[in-house]
């Protein structure tokens, strides 16, 4: 069973991050796989304990060894592969919204995207001290109090920055409403001509707003089926906003490259208990 708390950050830094989050499981020994699926979040995670075993490569079949304390994992727009654990972990991960990361560091998302990248070549040498500090910490609430400091420092360096530019509020609109959007009203509602609009949600988030709109809406499903797994896939289907069943398992196979049955049988669902969680 895994077992998860999320808190979330500062006011100051509400427009960036969603929300940190903490993890601890132990597979006594055995391989736990979680495939790494299309995601419209990227996340700076700290492993305390264990670490990740390996990341499989679907394309090229190459198995990427692990053994990084801390790692940014971008946006991903499809399967990239499985990860393995196995042992005691625990694990502090910084979830951030939209185009957070880029706002904060200045870099761009577009670089990051499917990719997960050792965080000591992202950020200064700090980053280190950072990791350090978040082990000694006493408990999840000092983890926070030290993530909002650490994160503070890069938000004084941006003289001008627009926590509630028409970018980010269209973005945190489309993930309020679970991807289920229509393209021209969000144009029209960024006072931008669709392409315009489309050119500069792309610069700042890395992807088209269409395919975070979908990748979104499938994040929606799959997160119905994990907090009720007796759910049938028709019912998750109507309340995720897809016209039909079909149209789901299109998603599916797109952002898992299998169908939801097929995938649930290769990867059964684990167990995770939240002790608070922070909603959209």
């Amino acid at each position: 069973m895994i077992t998860t708390t999320e808190i979330s950050p500062s006011p100051a830094l509400a427009p960036f991050v969603r929300c940190y989050t903490f993890r601890e499981f132990d597979t006594h020994g055995n391989n736990l796989i979680k495939p790494w699926n299309a995601l419209h979040e990227t996340s700076v995670v700290c492993f305390f304990k264990a670490k990740p075993v390996q990341l499989c490569n679907p394309e090229t079949g190459q198995i990427i060894k692990s053994g990084h304390n801390a790692g940014v994992m971008g946006l991903s727009t499809g399967y990239n592969g499985e990860m393995t654990f196995n042992g005691c972990y625990s694990m502090f991960e910084i979830l951030f919204k939209s185009n957070g990361f880029h706002k904060l560091f200045r870099i761009p998302n577009h670089e990051i995207i499917n990719r997960i990248i050792d965080a000591e070549d992202i950020f200064d040498p700090p980053m280190l001290t950072f990791f350090e500090q978040l082990s000694l910490a006493k408990g999840l609430n000092e983890m926070c109090a030290i993530a909002n400091q650490y994160l503070l420092v890069y938000l004084s360096k941006q003289k001008l920055y627009h926590p509630n530019d028409q970018i980010t509020l269209i973005s945190n609109l489309i993930l309020k409403n679970y991807g289920i959007v229509n393209m021209d009203k969000l144009a029209y509602d960024a006072n931008m001509s669709l392409r315009t609009f489309e050119r500069h949600f792309t610069d700042q988030v890395g992807i088209s707003p269409k395919l975070f709109s979908c990748i979104t809406r499938f994040n929606h499903a799959f997160d119905l089926k994990l907090r009720n797994p007796g759910k049938d896939w028709t019912a998750i289907s109507h309340e995720s906003g897809y016209f039909d069943q079909m149209h789901l398992i299109k998603d599916f196979k797109r952002f898992t490259g299998n169908t939801p049955t097929s995938f649930l049988k290769q990867t059964p669902l684990t167990e995770e208990t939240f002790n608070s969680r922070v909603e959209l």
